[in-house]
C-alpha cells in the first residue's frame, strides 16, 4: 500500500488524535506548504475510498478517524522499500543502513539486542541455515 507524503502526514495526525475534522487535520499539518481546507477534504475522501481512513457524520461535519494501525502501514512500507530498492533482501537494507551515518554506536547496540531478542523467540524455519 503506497502513501504519498500528504497522505502520510494526514495519518499521523488521525493516528494520534484518533479522531478529527478536516479543520483540525489541516491545523496540525506539519508540512513545508500549508495545504488549504478544500486539499485536505479531497484527500481525506480519496483515502477513504482507498479503505485508509472513515468518517462519521455529526450533521454537516465530517469526523474522520484511521482505517489501518500505524504498525499495518509500517509493515507495508517497509516490505514495499524492501522489494522496490534493495531487490527483496532485507539484509541489503541492514547493510544501507549500517553503511550510513544513521546508526551511532547506541542505535548499533540497540539493533544488536533486537536481533538477540529475535533469535531467542522465533522459531527456526525448515530450511534454516542459522
Amino acid at each position: 500500500m503506497k502513501l504519498g507524503g500528504r497522505q502520510l502526514a494526514i495519518m499521523r495526525v488521525l493516528w494520534d488524535r484518533g479522531e478529527a475534522t478536516v479543520m483540525d487535520v489541516q491545523e496540525s499539518l506539519d508540512l513545508e506548504r500549508p495545504l488549504a481546507y478544500s486539499t485536505v477534504a479531497t484527500v481525506l475522501s480519496r483515502m477513504e475510498q482507498k479503505g485508509l481512513v472513515r468518517h462519521r457524520a455529526q450533521g454537516r461535519v465530517f469526523y474522520y478517524q484511521p482505517a489501518i494501525t500505524e504498525d499495518g502501514i509500517g509493515t507495508s512500507l517497509v516490505d514495499e522499500l524492501v522489494d522496490r530498492i534493495f531487490g527483496g533482501s532485507p539484509s541489503a537494507l541492514v547493510s544501507h543502513l549500517l553503511e550510513s551515518d544513521q546508526v551511532d554506536p547506541e542505535e548499533l547496540d540497540r539493533i544488536k539486542r533486537l536481533v538477540s531478542q529475535h533469535e531467542k523467540t522465533k522459531p527456526k524455519k525448515k530450511g534454516d541455515r542459522s
